[in-house]
């Protein structure tokens, strides 16, 4: 559908969009990915193979995409509802195009073209395209979406008006008027008279298109059907309307061949002439805003490498797990569970109205009527820890390797079970050169993944650190692989980002061959284990030795008098600020 930025508001009926739009922002980049995740959402609802939403100067390259120009949704923050109203319908009526195949239509007729005169042509794709345009609508089976599609199809008939559309004795007015009375728009006095039996022409053309739902039951042939009607009409049509003036003489579609030459049309989805693109800038921060709730990650990863480094992979989350079979060792669960209990904060826990204990202070306002004026005070251990496991799926972790891995994640997922703790495992290989990533935990269960490709460290690390809760400040990101990363994204850049965003980063190399090769690439945030039957008592050790570290650490600040006001006193509450300095 023609639709171009416009002074005009949509007119008619009430604002839809403003009854389920939540998600909205007063600043830009926020607020356009907001917007653009919403009318994905919508075209998402239609169907599977209706394309890609995007907005012009995003970068996407796929043919099926449909273009949103900026110029509808710049300059106001949060986008007004009557525009959105307008920019959902856009969207439903592009995507019942691509569910439609319009597409086939115009490559089954552009045999057709070739004969044609230049004024024939434009003439008659205006009405191949209008047709068109009828024939989808009509196919909306839901009541909300032909409220949306009102909506845009009134800034498009301002649009038609604004051009000269409206005039007497023109083509464009003869289009207008059999679009406006398809759609029960018309009324006494709106030159129907003038046009006569070319507007009936097109009249019986519409209830032909109509008729194809029922008769045909295939889209190919649907396709085919309206090509022969096109045809025919503008047979019986050609005669009648060759003395009326061309007002708007740009062309409706262009062949492929010839749009990627530059030569861009109006009425094609992926022909459209764009006239205002996102800033360079723009386009990249509502890329990372979308890209935070899609499958899709590599904006994210690319805002810390770079948008231009050359090594940065696709990454993209992979949710179809397998369920595992590990064997867990009860005895190791109870011991990791002990660590984390010891190396907590405290946190107090106050019981009001005994008969005995401390006097509560808050009840001596009062003369004790009931003698229940003590309190009682306990304290506890806070159990908030953020620990996750991200582990190496390439080939060669296949076999008994990856039977140890699945037992580990298994008896780190029992230990920290259960209080405020936040445990995620994740694992991370290549696949048709795309860096997976995914979640071994989930609803309570342990998944597993068959290893498979190469080894891409750099960017696993860099997206499980993106995924640590950012409100939770004890973080640890344990990191197990059997060798150096060899693609994506050099291991230097998660190590930084880790330190940037205070995460305690640990790799633990286990039956590594080149071990200097790892030395050089992750310095001394590396640990070598022999096998992997060493890696669940290993674990248990690694977390002990952090812990007592950075307890020293907040020992000596505390004898040197850096000792922050309000530090928890005792021997086990040490470790308090274990994890925020690192």
């Amino acid at each position: 559908m023609d639709c171009t930025p416009s002074e005009h508001a949509c007119v008619g009926g009430e604002n839809l969009s403003g009854y389920w739009r939540c998600n909205t922002s007063h600043l830009e980049s926020l607020e356009l990915a907001n917007l653009l995740r919403a009318l994905r959402k919508v075209a998402g609802y239609l169907g599977p193979n209706v394309g890609s939403v995007e907005y012009a100067g995003m970068g996407g390259t796929a043919p099926s995409s449909i273009w949103i120009e900026p110029g509808m949704v710049k300059g106001t923050y949060p986008v007004p509802e009557e525009n959105v109203d307008c920019l959902v319908g856009i969207v439903v009526h592009e995507a019942l195009h691509q569910l439609e195949w319009s597409d086939r239509v115009w490559r089954i007729l552009e045999t057709d073209f070739a004969a044609m005169s230049p004024q024939s042509l434009v003439r008659f794709q205006k009405v191949v395209s209008t047709g068109e345009h009828l024939y989808v609508d009509s196919t909306v089976r839901y009541s909300i979406l032909e409220g949306y599609l009102e909506k845009a199809r009134n800034r498009v008939f301002l649009e038609y008006e604004a051009e000269g559309g409206d005039m007497a004795e023109t083509f464009d007015s003869l289009i207008l008027l059999w679009w406006k009375r398809a759609c029960g728009l018309g009324h006494v006095g709106d030159r129907g008279d003038t046009y006569g039996e070319a507007l009936a022409c097109l009249e019986r053309l519409t209830a032909a298109c109509d008729a194809l739902k029922q008769r045909e039951s295939s889209i190919s042939s649907r396709c085919e059907a309206r090509a022969s009607l096109y045809r025919s009409c503008w047979k019986d049509l050609e005669g009648m309307v060759s003395r009326y003036r061309i007002v708007n003489k740009r062309l409706s579609w262009v062949p492929r061949h010839l749009a990627d030459r530059g030569k861009r049309s109006e009425g094609s989805t992926h022909n459209r002439q764009i006239g205002e693109d996102l800033s360079h800038g723009l386009a990249r921060d509502i890329q990372t805003h979308v890209a935070a709730d899609s499958a899709d990650i590599t904006p994210l990863i690319a805002s810390v490498v770079g948008y231009d480094n050359p090594d940065l992979v696709a990454t993209s989350r992979w949710d179809y797990a397998i369920p595992a079979q590990p064997v867990i060792d009860k005895v190791l669960v109870g011991r990791i569970r002990s660590i984390f209990t010891t190396y907590s904060s405290r946190e107090s826990l106050e019981s009001r109205g005994l008969s005995s204990g401390r006097i509560d202070s808050r009840r001596l306002y009062r003369a004790p009527v009931s003698g229940r004026c003590f309190s009682y005070r306990q304290w506890r251990p806070a159990m908030d820890w953020n620990v996750t496991l991200l582990i190496d799926a390439s080939a060669s972790m296949r076999g008994g390797k990856w039977r140890m891995v699945e037992n580990t994640v298994s008896t780190l997922h029992k230990a920290l079970s259960g209080y405020r703790n936040r445990f995620g495992a994740y694992a991370y290989f290549e696949q048709d050169r795309v860096c997976m990533i995914s979640r071994l935990t989930r609803d309570g269960k342990v998944f597993s993944v068959p290893p498979t490709g190469q080894t891409a460290s750099g960017q696993a690390i860099i997206a499980c650190a993106l995924f640590m809760p950012p409100e939770r400040r004890r973080k640890i990101l344990i990191h197990v692989t059997d060798g150096k990363s060899n693609y994506g994204c050099d291991v230097s850049y998660g190590i930084e980002y880790c330190a940037l965003k205070k995460i305690h980063l640990v790799t633990l190399g286990c039956g590594c061959q080149d071990t200097d090769a790892m030395e050089r690439q992750y310095g001394n945030t590396l640990e070598f284990l022999e096998s992997f039957r060493q890696l669940p008592h290993a674990i248990e050790q690694l977390l002990r030795r952090t812990f007592l570290y950075c307890s020293n650490r907040a020992s000596l600040s505390r004898s040197t008098g850096c000792r922050k006001p309000g530090e928890v006193q005792g021997e086990q509450a040490k470790g308090r600020e274990s994890l925020e300095n690192p």
